[in-house]
């Protein structure tokens, strides 16, 4: 069957909006704990920046609805899919199935990109896997071209697609960060328990995000406009 990238883009949206209308269940615990561990340096600034704040509040509703769990250890997007509300087809809970199934953010070298098709050939910089992701914001951007992009992916149908709305891209050539890049577990996190057993997300937040992030003095939000 063929993927209608659209649909899959409104199911998510659907899902989220659910959760939206639910915040009194989630939301207070939910910043508390992740301002707590990214420490997000905007957040604490006088003047911050409106891209970086847009951007904070993105990549928190992202973390919350794909990776915290919320209840009996099943996170949102788990807890959407067994209760959906009837008004959500069938078909829209199977996209949704396979997306809970396969989703993982990461961060990805970029080899190729098929600006026509959409389509970019990514390398898994913690694997080495290569996929074939539909990607079209990726393609679009003529200055992200042969560093490396950090975005959760899933595969629905048989094809990779972007399910999350951040996208991180660093012009540094692969090689630079292959080893020790923002999100892996570096020296000074020996020994600091929360830290290591964070996920790869919120690590990677807290590296580009963070007062005392790695990463976070060149950090720059731009509004993508295609």
């Amino acid at each position: 069957m063929d993927v209608d990238l659209e649909e899959l883009e409104c199911d998510i949206a659907a899902m989220a909006a659910y959760w939206g209308e639910r915040t009194t269940c989630w939301r207070a615990s939910a910043a508390d704990e992740f301002e707590a561990f990214v420490q997000p340096l905007a957040m604490r600034e006088a003047d911050p920046d409106f891209d970086i704040i847009q951007m904070i509040n993105m990549c928190f509703t992202e973390w919350v609805l794909f990776e915290r769990p919320l209840h009996d250890g099943r996170t949102p997007l788990q807890l959407y899919i067994g209760r959906a509300p009837n008004c959500i087809g069938s078909e829209a809970v199977e996209r949704l199935r396979q997306v809970e199934r396969t989703q993982f953010f990461s961060r990805f070298a970029i080899l190729d990109k098929d600006s026509g098709a959409g389509v970019a050939l990514l390398r898994d910089m913690r694997d080495d896997r290569v996929y074939d992701v539909h990607d079209p914001v990726l393609c679009e951007g003529r200055r992200w071209r042969d560093g490396t992009i950090a975005e959760r992916i899933a595969c629905v149908d048989g094809l990779w697609q972007v399910v999350g709305q951040a996208r991180l891209y660093d012009r540094a050539l692969p090689k630079y960060t292959e080893e020790d890049g923002p999100g892996e577990l570096h020296e000074e996190d020996v020994g600091v328990p929360e830290i290591a057993h964070a996920g790869f997300f919120l690590r990677f937040l807290r590296d580009v995000l963070g007062a005392e992030g790695r990463y976070t003095p060149s950090l720059r939000a731009v509004a993508f406009q295609p």
